[in-house]
């Protein structure tokens, strides 16, 4: 234990110093309350029932045509009348023109006529004869006479008669006595849909190995980023500072360097995990609030995603077990990186210096990041299951791959214990070079040098 001399002294001067250094807290208390909102909003908005009727949309109702359709039946059919149709696809919209079909009475011109003498110009008038085709087989034709003053427009009468020509098609059906489930079958539209078990072109797996994969990336790569320059300049600031030779005598450099890395890797998490609480406690905010101002109507469109995820991935996929388990993986994750940028740290003599030692911890996340997320969108497996037990590679794969029923609990559990004891070790590498570049001031460095500092000579 001696080893650890000083370590709580460290660690707690470190977490105090950061949390009220830089706005800190400010920061993550501000943006946490702005995703809180954000997230509110998103599920309120998107969940709530479509307004009631505006004025407008009661006088576009009154507005809607009613087009009367007289037809004249020269086929021999008993019944050729469509129901009464609505042009309009949408069954949640407002219909633009209702159409009422009735036969028409007298001849041909007769019923011309009684549509031209319609006051409201809406009545037009559809002749529907029977005839021979080319091949000399039988054909229904439906001609459409539309008044010289009429308001019903030429593309409005064609879906009249569209709807007229269907209905003619059914009655041939019953003339011939062929049963409901006979017409119901040719009446049948073909449809053709391609079913394919490629995992490549499902929309949801392109998700999965696209979406999830980037987000996680672009997460560790920020605060990686962000807080990890920070331990760089930690790890190397004391050096220039005269008491360093007197913290060495109480703080074995074992307990410093490992004190204000777990130190900043608390803090970051605590910040992350912060916002990410404040995201949750939103979108749950955001269907509570639904729920009260509308009732049953409002629809949380959260809970539809889950249920999608759950049903297609699998029961497996997103279990308490299998977050707890990819939350673990990933807080291990950072803090291997957040190691690496230990030992870059180590290696500054001067605070001018921290840029240069960032592409210690930089360099390496951006390649293994890139491997494992163009592995994953790729469907490259044999990639992927390498990667998975590559320390520096896991944090980056192996959280979806929990998420998404891929990977199980003990995969889950060798990869942390993995991780985490690659951490340590560099930690202890990191503390090794840095007692030795304490002690050998001056020296010109070498792989023969900072071999020995590593063995401790």
């Amino acid at each position: 234990m001696r080893q650890m001399k000083g370590f709580r002294s460290v660690y707690r001067f470190t977490m105090k110093q950061y949390a009220t250094r830089n706005g800190f807290l400010r920061v993550t208390i501000i943006f946490a309350l702005l995703l809180f909102i954000g997230g509110a909003a998103l599920i309120y908005f998107t969940g709530k029932p479509k307004s009631a009727e505006s004025d407008k949309d009661k006088d576009k109702e009154k507005d809607i045509k009613t087009c009367t359709v007289l037809v004249v039946n020269k086929t021999g059919l008993e019944d050729i009348l469509p129901e009464e149709e609505e042009d309009e696809e949408d069954e949640d919209a407002t219909p633009d023109i209702i159409y009422v079909y009735k036969d028409a009475e007298g001849t041909e011109e007769e019923a011309f006529k009684a549509a031209s003498d319609d006051p409201a110009n809406k009545t037009i008038i559809a002749i529907v004869e029977k005839g021979t085709n080319d091949d000399g087989g039988v054909k229904y034709v439906t001609s459409l006479k539309i008044p010289k003053n009429s308001e019903i427009e030429k593309g409005e009468a064609m879906t009249a008669g569209d709807f007229i020509s269907d209905s003619v098609r059914l009655a041939v059906y019953e003339s011939l006595h062929m049963t409901e489930e006979a017409i119901q079958f040719i009446s049948l539209e073909p449809v053709t849909r391609t079913v394919s078990t490629d995992e490549e072109i499902s929309m949801l797996n392109m998700l999965i190995k696209g979406f999830l994969p980037a987000i996680l990336g672009f997460v560790m790569y920020m605060m990686i980023l962000l807080h990890g320059q920070t331990i760089c300049k930690e790890v190397s600031i004391e050096k220039t500072s005269k008491l360093m030779e007197t913290m060495l005598v109480s703080v074995e450099p074992n307990a410093l360097i490992l004190g204000k890395t777990v130190a900043l890797t608390v803090m970051a998490l605590g910040q992350f995990f912060i916002w990410v609480g404040g995201a949750l406690l939103g979108l749950l905010a955001g269907g509570i609030i639904g729920k009260a101002l509308h009732g049953s109507e409002f629809h949380n469109k959260l809970s539809s995603v889950l249920r999608f995820l759950r049903n297609f991935i699998g029961e497996s996929a997103l279990s308490p077990a299998a977050i707890v388990m990819s939350i673990i993986v990933f807080c291990f994750g950072i803090f291997i990186y957040f190691a690496l940028a230990a030992i870059g740290g180590s290696f500054v003599s001067k605070p001018e210096e921290t840029s240069s030692a960032n592409g210690a911890f930089i360099f390496p996340m951006i390649i293994f990041w890139m491997i494992t997320y163009f592995a994953s969108l790729s469907g490259a497996k044999e990639v992927l299951a390498v990667c998975r037990y590559v320390p520096f590679a896991a944090p980056f794969c192996v959280p979806v791959d929990l998420l998404t029923g891929n990977l199980g609990l003990l995969g889950g559990l060798i990869v942390s214990v993995e991780v985490v004891a690659v951490g340590l070790l560099l930690i202890f590498l990191a503390a090794r070079i840095y007692r030795g570049l304490m002690l050998h001031t001056g020296q010109k460095l070498s792989p023969k040098r900072i071999w020995e500092f590593i063995c401790g000579r």
